[in-house]
């Protein structure tokens, strides 16, 4: 005997399967013979008991897709069950094709014919637009990241009485007087210790983008963010440490 819980031999599942689905018809068709006689031996209707037994038929047949319908040699389904398999969610794409990306940004381009290539082949007319008609790709491609100098220029205010003199703020430095932005801090400490790439590796791809920058200036940025972000260390430090218990996960 076949145990189907733990068998995972699929064709024996479906030889099962099958040989379930011939004993029950056979079983159906001799319980509707036993109770056609049984009605004509109590004066019943036969034709009553017939839409009884289609009706119990019916749910058995349903039954049966239930257990066996999903495998890959179901049968097509009859008329009537397209409502219910349009319910059914769309499985996910597992093959090879493009893969959604909905994080990237879209940047639409619009490619036309030249001047000189608007004349037809065929009659030589003028061609013309086709409505709102187009053929559409998608590509994706990388925009190369640039280092730029901003100049911050403060503009200044007096008053007429000379007595004083006011200077517009300046964005937020992450070393006072320093010549480095908050985001090129963050940016080399995340290929730092996101990406893994050492100061002297990050500071020769630099140089190849037009920045002359050592790698000491750069420890130097990463120092003066973990400075700003030491506060927080110690934070989720003392919130950790009052646990009763602690646990480590060293797996990559």
């Amino acid at each position: 005997m076949v145990d189907l819980r733990s068998e995972h031999d699929i064709e024996t599942v479906r030889q099962v399967a099958l040989l379930l689905g011939r004993e029950n018809g056979r079983l159906v068709e001799q319980n509707k013979k036993l109770r056609l006689e049984m009605a004509v031996l109590q004066g019943r209707d036969p034709s009553s008991l017939q839409i009884e037994l289609d009706l119990a038929q019916e749910l058995l047949a349903q039954r049966e897709r239930a257990l066996f319908g999903r495998s890959s040699e179901k049968r097509p389904a009859p008329e009537g069950e397209a409502g219910e398999t349009a319910l059914e969610p769309p499985k996910p794409n597992t093959g090879h094709g493009p893969k959604a990306q909905p994080l990237l940004p879209v940047v639409e381009e619009v490619h036309d014919l030249p001047e000189d290539g608007r004349a037809c082949p065929v009659c030589g007319g003028m061609l013309r637009p086709l409505g709102d008609e187009a053929e559409e790709s998608e590509e994706i491609t990388v925009v190369e990241r640039r280092f730029v100098v901003v100049k911050h220029r403060r503009l200044k205010y007096r008053c007429t009485c000379n007595a004083c003199v006011v200077t517009a703020p300046g964005p937020v430095k992450l070393i006072p007087g320093g010549r480095y932005s908050v985001d090129f801090a963050v940016e080399v400490a995340a290929s730092k210790y996101l990406d893994h790439l050492p100061l002297e590796r990050q500071a020769r791809i630099m140089a190849r983008e037009g920045l002359d920058a050592t790698s000491q200036t750069l420890w130097d940025q990463i120092e003066a963010l973990a400075r700003h972000l030491r506060p927080t260390l110690h934070a989720i430090r003392a919130s950790v440490l009052s646990e009763p218990l602690v646990h480590a996960d060293e797996t990559t």
